[in-house]
Order: structure tokens, then sequence, then C-alpha cells
């Protein structure tokens, strides 16, 4: 493939997701939204918002994340970046298990499957 070929290759693609383009930070913001409130799966909505918002720190990822995902309202900023760190690195099973450590993580009735409550 030539440099032509990619070139027009690129131009099917929003510029947002470009590798050099820098968002505003307005525009991300909205952008952030509209994936959070596309995917009501949280891993799934973490997981394509840092694909698509590389060039944007982790830190900020995290407090945009908690602003439009309330399922992350009760987990510190910090949580949420080890959340970020744990969907690039460890996929949906790194994700949940980091997810498990957290304090305000939702609990599981043990072990205890044959027991309802």
């Amino acid at each position: 493939m030539d440099d032509a070929d990619e070139r027009a290759e690129e131009r099917d693609l929003p510029d947002w997701l470009l590798p050099a383009h820098r968002a505003t930070p307005a525009d991300a913001l909205r952008r952030i939204q509209a994936l959070c409130v596309a995917w009501p799966d949280l891993h799934a909505a973490m997981f394509v918002v840092l694909a698509t918002h590389q060039t944007l720190p982790r830190e900020v990822l995290a407090v945009a994340l908690k602003q439009f995902r309330p399922d992350l309202e009760a987990y510190t900023r910090e949580d949420v970046m080890s959340l970020l760190k744990a969907v690039w690195n460890g996929g949906k099973s790194g994700f949940d298990a980091v997810l498990r450590t957290r304090a305000n993580s939702p609990k599981r009735g043990g072990n205890l499957s044959w027991v309802k409550e």
C-alpha cells in the first residue's frame, strides 16, 4: 500500500481518531459522554474510552468516566485509574480482578451460591 492509499484510508476515519489529533477538553468530554452512554457495560465503556483517547492522561480519563458513569460514583479517582490500567493491560479478567479488590466494590454473597438472600 502506498502513501496515497494510506492517506485515503485515514480520511475515512473521523479526525479525532487519527494518531496526531489533539482534542480540546470540551470535544473530548462530549465524546467520552457519548461513549459512556452507548456502552452500558462498564468494562466495554472504559475500554472504548481508553482506546479512543490515548493521548489524554489516565487521570483525566478517570475524572471524565466518574462524571459520566454512575456505576463509578463510589470509587475514588485512583480506583478508576487502576481500573483503566487493568482494562488496558489485563483485559476483562484483569479488570474484574482489580474491581474485586476495591473497597467500594459490589459484594457478592460469598461462595454460598446455594443460599438465596
